[in-house]
């Protein structure tokens, strides 16, 4: 079958090489693969470990063993890593998969995909240097994806978080990656990610609440006092993240009898993290089986059987993290409290990250082992009272 994905990155282009290592004719589109990828380029260990082809192949990377998170008021907990997270720059991770793919097959077009049309069952692609015909559409190009629009339709505003933020020369924190909560309310978060040659430092909030101007303006200050020898070598960059809400994620359909949506297109987007990357692999492993057994219908329920639910609850409980109150306080801040003071709560949030606890699993873990947590915040805060202020904030 004569297939066409549409976007080069790392769904498409893993999409590209499973396809073709069962006999698939596969063509793979992208004008613009040169571009560093606008994020932070995190792979948690539940992605190293699914997917053979990171073990399999050497691509530079950083080793995060430590997650630093910073609440609005300046108090912070440094959580310790037990499944090591990888930080890839982007360019080459995609370069490495895209190539994977063409040695096992895939022609690379690079070439952007103005426009796609369906003609007597036929997908006719159009790009400026000539068109093409498949006999399957796959669309693997980001939120902002052509073939979306052409197929169920662009996302809603409603539906989009905007990130913005800068390149930096240099890692400042090699094997720490820093997450900064806002003030109450604000959808999103800021981080700072090393990466192999240089550090990712972004933000981003749920994009009907926000305009880059004022997201810019806030990682630059962020930068400036962190980070002032940074200079004016940084480079910008901007993009629009899927953050699907509960509706949306249940009401739409990502896979007809001869197309089908992966990754960011597919808005496959953890709504609180905005992890991506995951998804993105795992939607083109799971579109793979479905067409492997020549049932492309079939993709719909396999992405809702296998993390369509961790995705919905993450959206229910969005607006309930970031703009949230527990005991007075905003959630965010107390969540930091208690990743400081808990032991137990920094190995559930490890379990979490690292895909090994799901969100419904988190709380009930956390609610069965309230009394063995409050033991340990009662007998931290007990020993910071004979402890210097300053080291006390840092324990």
């Amino acid at each position: 079958m004569r297939i066409a994905v549409v976007g080069a990155r790392l769904a498409g282009s893993y999409a590209s090489l499973l396809l073709s290592q069962i006999g698939h004719e596969v063509f793979l589109f992208d004008g613009s693969t040169e571009k560093e990828k606008p994020c932070g380029g995190g792979v948690t260990s539940k992605a190293l470990l699914r997917m053979p082809w990171f073990h399999e192949n050497s691509v530079p990377h950083s080793e995060i063993r430590c997650m630093r998170m910073i609440a609005a008021d300046g108090s912070m907990a440094d959580l310790p890593l037990k499944h090591p997270m990888h930080i890839f720059s982007r360019a080459k991770l995609d370069s490495s998969l895209r190539e994977a793919s063409v040695r096992a097959g895939a022609r690379f077009i690079p070439e952007r995909t103005a426009r796609c049309l369906q003609h007597r069952g036929v997908w006719l692609l159009s790009t400026a240097k000539g068109e093409y015909e498949a006999d399957f559409l796959i669309g693997a190009d980001g939120a902002t994806s052509t073939v979306r629009a052409c197929t169920i339709g662009r996302f809603a505003a409603r539906d989009l978080s905007l990130a913005v933020g800068f390149y930096l020369p240099g890692a400042y924190h090699t094997d720490t990656v820093i997450t900064v909560f806002q003030q109450e309310g604000f959808r999103g978060y800021l981080w700072s990610f090393p990466r192999v040659d240089h550090s990712s430092v972004g933000i981003l909030r749920w994009l009907p609440e926000t305009h880059s101007a004022e997201l810019r303006g806030r990682v630059a200050g962020f930068i400036a006092e962190h980070y002032p020898e940074a200079g004016g070598e940084k480079r910008f960059y901007a993009a629009r993240i899927p953050c699907l809400g509960r509706r949306s994620l249940i009401e739409q359909r990502v896979c007809g009898t001869n197309w089908a949506l992966l990754g960011d297109a597919a808005g496959f987007a953890d709504a609180i993290t905005a992890e991506g990357i995951y998804f993105a692999l795992r939607s083109a492993e799971l579109l793979c089986d479905a067409l492997r057994c020549s049932a492309p219908v079939s993709y719909e329920s396999l992405w809702r059987q296998d993390f369509g639910a961790e995705l919905e609850k993450a959206a229910l409980w969005r607006d309930r993290f970031y703009a949230g109150h527990f005991l007075f306080r905003a959630f965010t801040r107390r969540a930091v409290q208690a990743t400081r003071r808990s032991r137990t709560v920094q190995t559930l949030t490890d379990r979490l990250i690292c895909g090994h606890c799901t969100y419904n699993e988190l709380r009930m873990h956390l609610i069965l082992k309230t009394p063995v947590i409050l033991v340990e915040a009662i007998l931290h805060w007990l020993r910071s009272q004979f402890t210097d202020p300053v080291i006390a904030q840092k324990l």
